[in-house]
């Protein structure tokens, strides 16, 4: 599922210390020299991008996925973390003749620390960036992308990387690229709407009603699926399913909307165990709420 993630402007102003402030930058001091421990400490997130194609064609559709490889032991945000960690963010420099950069997210998994539940990904974590090649795109296209995220143990370290790839321009047929193949085995993560299947949303006195209607592989009555909001910080839900004339629906706390929202972003995955598939794939929600 596509969501659009940036980070917000950064000042150089400084604050003027105010009297007393001596006493209180100890422990602020003690806790930067910590930081900089875990900073040092922390292992590395490998980061590499895949073209699909050897080359590309003038006019042509191609993408790029981009592969985070995390630690074991460890983990890092989803697009919205929930309670804790760093969201993990993906912004694409483009060449004069290439257009797009939206990004496909694969679903995120729970991290409950204490009652603070978490949206993380762990492992092999594959981002798909859709592009196109203009008419006139000419000689070797070079598309780099800058990432960020917190990778999570005891304490989340804020990490960034920068990744590229250079790309040939073709008039005729190019085959995949080797290591597409592999890279192509992880779209089964991203949610997706069946086609055909449809979901309404419902502000009630309750809570927001999610109504699925059409789909051939789903959440059965009885079942519990996790809803993930795309909202920053709005925490994921547990609920059941209930079964209705042509489909199913769920009812969540309107907590997962922002105060002034008007459409229902987000993932819903059926329950599993960790490292587990879910029952069914992921089904992107994108719904205007009605009243």
């Amino acid at each position: 599922m596509r969501f659009a993630r940036s980070l917000g402007p950064h000042t150089g102003r400084q604050a003027r210390a105010a009297p007393g402030a001596v006493a209180l930058s100890l422990p602020f001091a003690l806790a930067a020299v910590l930081s900089a421990t875990a900073r040092a400490q922390a292992p590395e997130v490998e980061v590499r991008a895949v073209s699909e194609y050897a080359a590309v064609r003038t006019g042509g559709a191609f993408r790029v996925a981009v592969r985070l490889a995390v630690p074991a032991g460890w983990h890092i945000g989803w697009i919205n973390p929930g309670a804790g960690g760093l969201p993990t963010t993906i912004a694409w420099h483009l060449p004069a003749g290439v257009t797009g950069g939206t990004t496909d997210w694969p679903f995120p998994e729970t991290d409950d620390a204490g009652g603070d539940v978490s949206h993380v990904y762990r492992g092999t974590v594959t981002l798909f960036s859709s592009f196109r090649a203009d008419s006139g795109a000419s000689g070797t296209l070079r598309l780099a992308a800058d990432l960020s995220w917190g990778l999570c143990q005891a304490v989340c370290i804020p990490q960034r990387r920068s990744v590229s790839v250079a790309i040939p321009v073709t008039r005729g047929a190019t085959p995949r690229t080797p290591e597409w193949t592999e890279a192509e085995a992880a779209t089964r993560l991203l949610p997706m709407l069946e086609r055909g299947a449809a979901v309404t949303a419902t502000r009630e006195d309750q809570g927001l009603r999610l109504a699925f209607t059409g789909l051939k592989a789903g959440p059965v009555t009885g079942s519990w699926v996790t809803f993930f909001p795309a909202e920053p910080r709005r925490p994921s839900v547990v609920a059941p399913v209930r079964r209705i004339a042509n489909g199913v629906e769920i009812t969540l706390p309107l907590a997962v909307l922002g105060d002034t929202s008007v459409r229902v972003l987000g993932v819903l995955v059926g329950a599993h165990r960790p490292g587990a598939p879910p029952p069914f794939r992921a089904i992107a929600v994108d719904a205007a709420v009605a009243r």
